[in-house]
């Protein structure tokens, strides 16, 4: 009960008012699925793609992140600028209001509710809901314009469309594993930075922090590693995809460790804070 009480204050302090915010899942997904949406209109002008697509291939368009970087001195590296804004977004998202509520509140929420543990949790959980409804708003946003610019609103990828603008495997992904790819586990990756993030932002600073997570996504932008937790978050660098690409299970894996350090982080951090 002391947690659900704290719960119910961080969901109005920390999503309802600030859900301004979440125009920005919603804009990211706009611009994606009117940029696919343009491309098909080229392919069709030009006779040499005739389809409205599908709800699978404007998913998989949105979600792609980038392809996997190899080092060339003579070309130029370019971060993904959408996907970066979508991630950063977030980590904006999350980066004050744990760090600014302890400063006002912690003293005396804590006494009242009796136990720094509770607070604890209620801010994971409040973090947890965050990321959640932050890729709720882009997937239902990339659904409602899909299915406005005629999409067939399936999981079946269009096999032309599909071969044409990614690795041949794309095609063979069935739609759980587009699911897995594109959704389940970028979304757990990122829920596991996110409260990272949120502890970090205890124990150094929230500036320090969100500069951290900026810096770990531009280092998976460059390198395609199992350890930058980045690259889970861009289906184009899986081994479902590429030779080269990151194992999804290592992306679970990966996952569930953040998760628990943040949560056993967090316990051991608030036991031995001195808040009076």
């Amino acid at each position: 009960m002391r947690t659900l009480r704290l719960l119910g204050r961080d969901m109005e302090n920390g999503i309802l008012r600030r859900c301004v915010l979440f125009i920005l899942p919603l804009l990211f997904a706009v611009s994606q699925t009117r940029e696919l949406h343009a491309y098909l209109i080229e392919l069709a002008d030009g006779n040499i793609l005739l389809t409205n697509g599908t709800f699978a291939d404007y998913l998989l368009f949105a979600m792609k992140g980038m392809e996997v970087y190899y080092f060339d001195p003579r070309s130029v590296f370019y971060i993904p600028i959408y996907w970066f804004a979508f991630q950063i977004g977030l980590a904006y998202f999350l980066a004050y209001y744990s760090s600014d509520d302890f400063a006002a509140n912690a003293r005396v929420v804590c006494l009242a509710s009796g136990s720094r543990r509770s607070w604890w949790v209620s801010k994971l959980i409040y973090c947890t809901v965050a990321v959640v409804m932050y890729f709720a708003v882009c997937v239902l946003t990339i659904y409602l314009m899909a299915a406005a610019y005629g999409a067939d609103m399936t999981m079946d990828m269009t096999a032309a469309l599909t071969t044409r603008l990614y690795p041949p495997q794309t095609y063979n992904l069935s739609a759980a594993d587009l699911l897995l790819i594109t959704l389940f586990i970028p979304m757990l990756v990122t829920l596991g930075i996110s409260q990272l993030q949120v502890l970090a932002g205890f124990i150094i600073t929230p500036v320090i922090s969100f500069a951290a997570v900026c810096g770990v996504y531009v280092l998976s932008a460059y390198y395609t590693v199992w350890y930058l937790s980045g690259n889970y978050t861009m289906w184009q660098r899986v081994s479902y995809v590429v030779a080269d690409g990151v194992n999804p299970m290592s992306g679970v894996v990966l996952a569930a460790g953040m998760l628990i350090t943040a949560f056993a982080g967090g316990i051991v951090y608030f036991d031995n804070k001195d808040i009076i």
